[in-house]
């Protein structure tokens, strides 16, 4: 077999780029000059999509390719090189990166209801660019997100609360009847004893049990997986997810702030059970989760006592692994249940930004109605999502649904609702 040569890289990098440039609604780049830089033609995450698709030529994480590269993504001559020199050439496509998810799979289980309560103010994308020193636009063209939601002064327990009450009122259920109330957060309003007052403020019964889970971003998934264990023994379970980031991340000028800019506030509550109880009841058959330690060092928090948390990220490397997750995640429950990609009605996805659900789709080969996220108009909501999207959907299409997110650490994972059409 001819060796793969420097050349042939440079050949397969520009087909690969002006394939995403083609999925961006670019003007391809045109394939003469291999010393054209990478930043006067792609944006970060039309960068992910790239390294991506080379990973996946080569069978390799994408991790592999950046690695190869040492970071550094000057001209199109200078990655060619660099992977030529790793010994790195396409092959046939290897086992997928992560190990595969812990799913379990649950027959007699069902999403009854979802209430969310968002945050009244709004806080438009013109005024986090002022905040920031960032010129007009750029959130917008940066991150996808127009505007996100803030607490300010509105008690995010007191949202929290609300949305449980209207959770119950839609499956026509009492708080006595709650066996279990799981409550998962990335960035709790209250640190200390959260599920403990929650509790108290729905007036659920003393023997019914509340418990934290974490999982940032997955929180919520993890949450629904630990509902469907204590089912046979609880029979009910409220999962309430509720995010208070903007009171813990600055918004100000440099790296960090342009981070905390990514996220918004929310709160959503949602009734699992064993039996189909309400109009709105949907079946959730299973739901898995997987994790890689090693990623753990792509996002990171920082204590300021003069400014509280300073989070730092690695935004290209995560949005990629990000994205390969999800993807992974949502095709490995179909080949669970033998269905295909098409047969879904639509995939409920986690937003680290606004762009992500694009890519998600591209990624996955749906149309971008089909990937549902309310992160252009929210901000990044963290655990909460998954089910904020799900919610703002009333009237859905008939079909299954996959919900998959990524969270820090790394962890994801993917549910699966609805039955085939």
């Amino acid at each position: 077999m001819k060796p793969f040569m420097q050349q042939d890289w440079i050949v397969r990098i520009f087909g690969r780029l002006n394939e995403v440039q083609c999925n961006l609604g670019q003007e391809p780049t045109p394939p003469v000059d291999a010393n054209v830089r990478f930043a006067d033609v792609l944006d970060s995450m039309g960068m992910v999509e790239l390294l991506a698709l080379l990973a996946e030529d080569c069978g390799v994480k994408p991790e592999a390719i950046e690695q190869a590269a040492k970071r550094r993504f000057g001209t199109i001559a200078e990655l060619a090189q660099a992977l030529h020199a790793a010994g790195l050439a396409p092959l046939a496509p290897a086992a997928q990166q992560a190990s595969s998810p812990q799913s379990q799979t649950v027959t007699a289980s069902w999403l009854l209801a979802t209430a969310v309560k968002l945050p009244e103010a709004v806080q438009p994308a013109s005024a986090i660019n002022e905040a920031l020193h960032r010129p007009q636009h750029w959130l917008e063209e940066h991150a996808g997100i127009l505007q996100r939601r803030i607490w300010k002064d509105q008690d995010p327990l007191t949202a929290a609360v609300q949305a449980g009450q209207e959770c119950l009122k839609r499956a026509g259920l009492a708080p006595q009847e709650v066996g279990a109330l799981l409550v998962t957060s990335e960035a709790p309003p209250l640190m200390i004893g959260l599920a403990a007052a929650l509790h108290s403020r729905l007036e659920l019964t003393a023997d019914a049990v509340a418990i934290e889970i974490g999982g940032a971003c997955t929180g919520f998934l993890s949450a629904l997986w630990v509902a469907q264990s204590l089912l046979p023994q609880r029979r009910l379970v409220m999962i309430i997810a509720i995010e208070a980031v903007t009171r813990y991340l600055l918004l100000q000028p440099g790296p960090p702030g342009e981070a905390a800019a990514l996220f918004g506030d929310a709160a959503a509550a949602c009734l699992v059970g064993e039996a189909p109880t309400g109009p709105s009841a949907v079946p959730l058959r299973a739901v898995a989760l997987g994790c890689d330690g090693s990623g753990a060092s792509l996002l990171r928090v920082e204590h300021h006592p003069q400014r509280l948390f300073a989070l730092h990220m690695r935004g290209m490397e995560l949005a990629g692994r990000a994205v390969n997750a999800m993807a992974q995640a949502v095709q490995r429950l179909l080949q669970e249940y033998d269905l295909k990609v098409e047969d879904l009605a639509a995939v409920v996805s986690h937003g680290g930004n606004g762009r992500m659900p694009s890519l998600l789709a591209r990624k996955l080969g749906l149309p971008p109605e089909r990937v549902w996220s309310e992160t252009e108009t929210t901000g990044n909501l963290g655990s909460a999502s998954l089910p904020v999207a799900w919610a703002a959907r009333e009237s859905r299409p008939p079909g299954p649904v996959i919900w998959t997110a990524v969270g820090a650490g790394l962890t994801w994972g993917a549910a699966m609702l609805g039955t085939p059409h």
